[in-house]
C-alpha cells in the first residue's frame, strides 16, 4: 500500500509543534542580567534539573505556530496534551482554528495519527517519529525538549554513561555551557577547517542562563550524516511559580532538507484531570508507512 502522506505542511508541522508546551505572557523575564561564575559540573547540573518545570500533565489549550520547509510556508493553530512519561497528543485545526483536521497520538513505543481530510489513519512504531523529526530520539528525549529540561542523545555516544560524564561544563561570560566530552576537539577541527576528518563525531552543547538556570539553546551535530538540529527557548514567564519559556524556535538541517518553526503558546494548565481520547471511525482507511 502507499506510504502514508498527508500535506507536507500540515504533518511536518504537527511534529515540531510537539517540540514546545509554552505559555504566553505579557511580562517576560530578561536573559543575561548575570554573569556565569566558576562552578562545579554536579552543581550546575544538578541545579539546572532542580528549575526544569515539575508536572504531572501539561495542557496547551492553544498554540499557534510558523512553519517552513524547503521553501515552503505554513501557518498552523491547534492544541496539545502530555501526560508526562505517557503520552503526547496533538489536534491540529483547520486555518479557522475551529475544526480539527489531524491528530496525533504518541506513547513510548507507539505512534499514531489521523488524517480527517483524507479520511485515512496510521499505526506505527516510535521510529515513524524519529524519521519524520530527522532526528534519532526516543518518547523521553522527546519529552525532555517539550518541556526545556536537559537531555544526551544517548546514540551520540559511544558508552552509555550518566550525563555529568559525557559533558564538561564552563563558564563564559553571561551564559554556563554544557559540551559533550569531545567538543573540544571538535572545535579545534572546526577552526582548522579540517572538515574531513569530523565523520566520527558527534557534536552537543546547551547554554544555560545564570540568573534563571534555564536552558536557553541547544545545538546537535552529527557530522557523519550532515546533520544540524538548533533549539532555542525565549520569553520565559512565571508559571505557577516555576519560570518556562513562551517561545521556541526549532530548525533541523541536512544534506537533502531543512525544517525550521516558530512557535508562540498560550491557556496552559498544568496536572488537570487530562482525557486522551484517540477513536477511528470505521470508516477510515489504515494507511502503513514503508
Amino acid at each position: 500500500m502507499k506510504i502514508f502522506r498527508m500535506k507536507n505542511c500540515l504533518l511536518g508541522s504537527a511534529f515540531l509543534l510537539l517540540l514546545l508546551l509554552q505559555f504566553s505572557c505579557k511580562s517576560t523575564y530578561e536573559l543575561g542580567r548575570k554573569r556565569a561564575h566558576g562552578i562545579s559540573d554536579n552543581r550546575l547540573y544538578n541545579q539546572i534539573v532542580d528549575s526544569s518545570l515539575s508536572y504531572k500533565s501539561l495542557w496547551v489549550k492553544r498554540f499557534s505556530a510558523h512553519y517552513e520547509s524547503n521553501g515552503k510556508s505554513q501557518n498552523v493553530k491547534g492544541s496539545i496534551k502530555i501526560l508526562k512519561d505517557s503520552i503526547i497528543m496533538v489536534q491540529i485545526n483547520a486555518p479557522t482554528g475551529i475544526l480539527e483536521v489531524a491528530r496525533i497520538y504518541i506513547t513510548p513505543d507507539s505512534v499514531k495519527i489521523i488524517d480527517r481530510l483524507k479520511k485515512e489513519y496510521l499505526t506505527s512504531d516510535f521510529f515513524f517519529l524519529s524519521e519524520k523529526l530527522n532526528m534519532n530520539v526516543d518518547f523521553y528525549t522527546l519529552q525532555s525538549i517539550l518541556t526545556n529540561s536537559i537531555f544526551q542523545l544517548r546514540d551520540l555516544y559511544e558508552r552509555q554513561r550518566p550525563f555529568i560524564r559525557n559533558f564538561k561544563g564552563k563558564a563564559i561570560g553571561d551564559k554556563y555551557v554544557f559540551l559533550s566530552d569531545k567538543a573540544a576537539k571538535v572545535e579545534r577541527k572546526l577552526r582548522k577547517d579540517k572538515y574531513s576528518r569530523l565523520y566520527r563525531f558527534n557534536y552537543q552543547r546547551f547554554e544555560i542562563d545564570p540568573s534563571l538556570m534555564k536552558i536557553t539553546d541547544v545545538i546537535v551535530r552529527e557530522f557523519g550524516e550532515e546533520r544540524e538540529m538548533v533549539l532555542k527557548y525565549r520569553d520565559f514567564v512565571k508559571l505557577e511559580e516555576q519560570k518556562f519559556p513562551s517561545e521556541l524556535v526549532f530548525k533541523v538541517k541536512d544534506s537533502i532538507q531543512s525544517l525550521s518553526c516558530k512557535l508562540k503558546y498560550n491557556k496552559l494548565e498544568i496536572d488537570e484531570d487530562l482525557k486522551f481520547p484517540f477513536k477511528v471511525s470505521n470508516k477510515f482507511k489504515r494507511i502503513y508507512p514503508d
